[in-house]
């Protein structure tokens, strides 16, 4: 019986399908409020308590949680991690966001072309959202008439997603390796921390999600899952048998303060176990490219347009007019932002190593002189 470890050392799976699939959740979960409005209801969210665009962030989080750390583990530096992880967010980002600024939002503002370039609110769009701090959501004039008012609602994600990134670079490649113990200090600390804010929450200490630190507990499980089925995954059989004890404990859980713990461990099995379940006919996927995060940030705009150029559109019409478009956004982004950034990632490690050393160089000598 295979292992994750020894699957994981294979380059066929099936998360790049996994991750279109949750993708394509997504925007069929927005689909109903940009349609309807802050009254529409998900799907599942009756019958999980979360919506179906929560499941597919929980199998972004822990797909990303296993390989972000397969990624740190194998760079040949934190140097090279980082810049790894930079050209895979920030040139698909800062595309839709300049597209966002200076196509969409001229085009659909209630506001004059004047004001909507002389309003700071229009460049504050883009510089907060390239930090991810303080995110925007909203453009002068644009949508505001829509069902849900806003431009690209999805983009909240990437905050933690890069915080995560942070994370995992704070542990460096020691903490995945198979005899290393600095792992198991930090999983018994993180632990320790969501034990403690789940009985705060449960008695009603935490109130209003005091300092982010509910919406950091709730994405940062899947991802430390991610990490630790990474770091233990020689220990962990790749069978579907596995996955029953977990789904027995989560539907005894249902409805109970300790489902959503319950259901992401189950779900991150699963996601873990169809990921690695390879078979030549989806095999196929893989040669086509990564379209998730494409999909992910074009679809919430796209979906707006339709939102606004179709009044009273149905969600389910939404759907199916905005899919195709989202996929096309989804592959010109692949083919011709993401995928070539990231083909200069030696380059880009090589050469901001190359500054930082000269930095380090000069720094002393620049010191003497200013004391002289």
């Amino acid at each position: 019986m295979s292992t994750l470890g020894d699957l994981a050392s294979r380059r066929n799976n099936n998360f790049n399908l996994i991750r279109m699939l949750a993708a394509t959740a997504v925007l069929i979960s927005h689909g109903y409020p940009l349609a309807l409005g802050h009254d529409a209801v998900e799907p599942l969210s009756d019958w999980l308590g979360l919506s179906l665009g929560d499941v597919a962030v929980i199998t972004f989080f822990c797909i990303s949680g296993f390989f972000i750390s397969l990624s740190r583990d194998r760079a040949d530096s934190t140097m090279d991690f980082l810049t790894a992880r930079f050209l895979r967010i920030y040139p698909g980002l800062t595309l839709v966001l300049l597209l966002s600024v200076f196509l969409i939002g001229p085009m659909f503002t209630t506001l004059s072309a004047s004001e909507y370039f002389r309003s700071g609110e229009t460049y504050g769009y883009a510089t907060h959202n390239l930090t991810l701090l303080s995110m925007k959501f909203h453009l002068p004039g644009v949508f505001e008439n829509n069902p849900w008012p806003g431009i690209n609602g999805s983009l909240w994600t990437l905050f933690y997603e890069v915080a995560f990134y942070m994370l995992v670079s704070a542990l460096g490649a020691s903490a995945f390796y198979s005899e290393g113990r600095k792992f198991a200090g930090f999983l018994m600390f993180y632990a320790a921390l969501y034990v403690a804010f789940k009985a705060l929450k449960l008695n009603n200490a935490l109130f209003n999600d005091f300092y982010g630190a509910e919406s950091f507990f709730t994405w940062s499980l899947p991802f430390v899952l991610g990490m630790s089925f990474y770091r233990y995954r020689q220990h962990i059989q790749h069978r579907l048998i596995g996955f029953l004890p977990f789904a027995v404990l989560a539907v005894c859980t249902w409805r109970t303060p300790y489902f959503f713990e319950c259901f992401v461990l189950v779900w991150t099995y699963l996601i873990f176990y169809l990921g690695f379940a390879t078979h030549p006919t989806i095999d196929r996927y893989n040669q086509l490219g990564d379209y998730s995060y494409g999909a992910y940030i074009y679809g919430f705009p796209i979906q707006e347009i339709l939102a606004d150029l179709f009044k009273g559109i149905g969600p389910l019409s939404m759907m199916l007019l905005a899919f195709p478009l989202v996929i096309l956004a989804a592959i010109f982004s692949w083919h011709f932002i993401e995928r070539p950034a990231m083909a200069r990632r030696r380059e880009l490690a090589w050469f901001l190593s190359s500054c930082l050393d000269t930095v380090k160089t000069l720094w002393p000598k620049a010191g003497k002189g200013s004391a002289r």
